[in-house]
């Protein structure tokens, strides 16, 4: 019987009996009797070759902006050629029209007044407003 073994039966009787400082004594025990330290397995990779995936080039950091698709598959090449066969019948033909002139007028700027300095600034008629407070008043 290994002292680990002696230690377990000895926690159970404590447990039994409802004896705290026996019990706490076993612990005590328990936590003096080393721990081995798993031994290091070699990694997989070392021994498998890896074979080439197409999502060997994913990468979750890459930067591309949207321009490029994160995977490119090696060998992958666009094969379809526009021969002019497909919708080319009359429903689907573009309808030639006219364009119409502009007839909105140029927008032009309004003057306000700054509610805070009475200082007569020329802003977008879209931001006229009643209170107005002109944009130096603004950070102050």
């Amino acid at each position: 019987m290994t002292k680990k073994d002696k230690i377990k039966k000895l926690i159970i009787k404590a447990k039994e009996s409802g004896d705290i400082d026996l019990l706490e004594l076993a612990m005590e025990l328990l936590d003096e009797i080393p721990v081995p330290e798993a031994a290091t397995i070699a990694g997989p990779k070392a021994d498998v070759p890896q074979l080439p995936s197409k999502f060997s080039e994913f990468s979750m950091n890459n930067i591309n902006n949207g321009r490029q698709p994160v995977v490119t598959p090696p060998g992958r090449v666009n094969k379809f050629v526009d021969d002019g066969t497909e919708h080319k019948d009359a429903m689907n033909k573009t309808p030639e029209i006219t364009r119409t002139e502009r007839s909105r007028p140029k927008f032009s700027k309004v003057v306000q007044v700054c509610t805070r300095c009475n200082k007569e600034v020329e802003i977008h008629p879209s931001f006229k407003r009643d209170f107005f407070v002109c944009d130096r008043c603004l950070k102050r």
